[in-house]
């Protein structure tokens, strides 16, 4: 009876964190544009464009820092203020990289983005040469919503060839003289110019590459059934050896705030997370949860969003945590604990 307790259990935690997961596919179907817009708008016309830019300038400088691509932002609008964003149609199918919107008068982005509605959708496009490279953006005329379609490498000229000398003249036969006849002399081939090679061009400078480390923070809420509530508070170092995939050492503690039959503990923690699509990560691990009383080896099993990903700044992920004793999970609905908490990576 007690081994079928445990699988039941083990099935239980797993049905809650399945609740919560989102399909694993490359992009998230987008299916209609003008519920959060920027500016809505029947016909946005290109020549209001850079006008309604620089009447949200500080929403939109917010959602390029949201997107970490705050150096973006002051080309972009030196491109918008230079040159009218061409009319294109966006298909079904096409991707964008993330896009930045409105919701309840706040901004913000969404990312890996597929256009999954029934039609096209007319979008002025601004191509904003930057560095070594050309960012795409649309901007739907029905919303405002400025989004990064792609970003490809810019071509570089190659420098031309140096001129060819000019070619020697001939040159011209002597006269005879006036009293021998003599031949005159051969007329010298005038020389073939020398043979020049353009010079290779310059390869484009390599990318910043993003980080694998990261020292990591969480700080958050669990409680138990029983009921118990808890303040959680770790810190600790994350690798991340692969693109989907990084590994997690906690160290910190579970500081009893409320309940009766419970105590405060330490925790030691180390989580394998797997990143299925970008906005969205699983996680599960092993961690001892030590009391003044009695101490435990626990199950965690995890689930999250980051907030943003920028390769040279700080990071933030929130996350949903469930944890069981491996000897209590015949009865986890009264002794495992359930918490959510916030991960800064520095």
């Amino acid at each position: 009876m007690r081994v079928k307790g445990t699988f039941v259990a083990l099935i239980g935690f797993f049905l809650f964190l399945a609740a919560g997961i989102p399909a694993a596919e490359a992009s998230t179907p987008l299916k209609k544009l003008g519920q959060a817009p920027f500016y809505k708008a029947k016909n946005l016309k290109a020549a209001d464009v850079y006008p309604l830019a620089v009447r949200f300038k500080k929403d939109v400088a917010n959602g390029f820092t949201q997107a970490g691509a705050t150096e973006l932002f002051e080309p972009f609008m030196e491109q918008l203020k230079k040159q009218k964003p061409e009319a294109v149609s966006v298909q079904p199918g096409q991707t964008l990289q993330w896009m930045m919107y409105k919701k309840k008068g706040k901004v913000r982005v969404t990312r890996d983005r597929i256009w999954a509605g029934k039609a096209p959708f007319e979008a002025y496009r601004v191509v904003v040469p930057y560095k070594d490279a050309n960012y795409e953006f649309i901007v739907p005329k029905i919303c405002l919503n400025i989004s990064l379609k792609e970003v490809t490498a810019a071509p570089k000229p190659a420098t031309p060839p140096p001129a060819a000398p000019p070619a020697a003249k001939p040159e011209e036969p002597k006269p005879l003289p006036p009293v021998k006849e003599t031949p005159a002399p051969p007329v010298q081939e005038p020389k073939a110019p020398p043979v020049t090679t353009a010079p290779p061009a310059k390869e484009p400078e390599p990318k910043v590459a993003a980080r694998k480390g990261f020292f990591v923070g969480d700080v958050g809420m669990l409680t138990r059934l029983d009921p118990s509530v808890f303040g959680l508070l770790r810190a600790g170092y994350r690798y991340r050896f692969a693109d989907k995939f990084a590994v997690t050492g906690l160290l910190g503690g579970a500081l009893l705030i409320d309940g009766d039959n419970d105590e405060s503990a330490f925790l030691a923690d180390a989580l394998l997370t797997y990143y299925p699509v970008s906005n969205f990560f699983m996680g599960a691990g092993v961690g001892l949860w030590a009391g003044s009383s009695n101490s435990k080896a626990d199950l965690i099993l995890e689930i999250g969003i980051p907030i943003n990903q920028a390769p040279q700044s700080l990071n933030f992920e929130l996350f949903l945590e469930g944890r069981s004793a491996f000897d209590q999970m015949s009865d986890w609905t009264k002794y495992g604990r359930w918490g959510w908490g916030l991960r800064v990576l520095f």
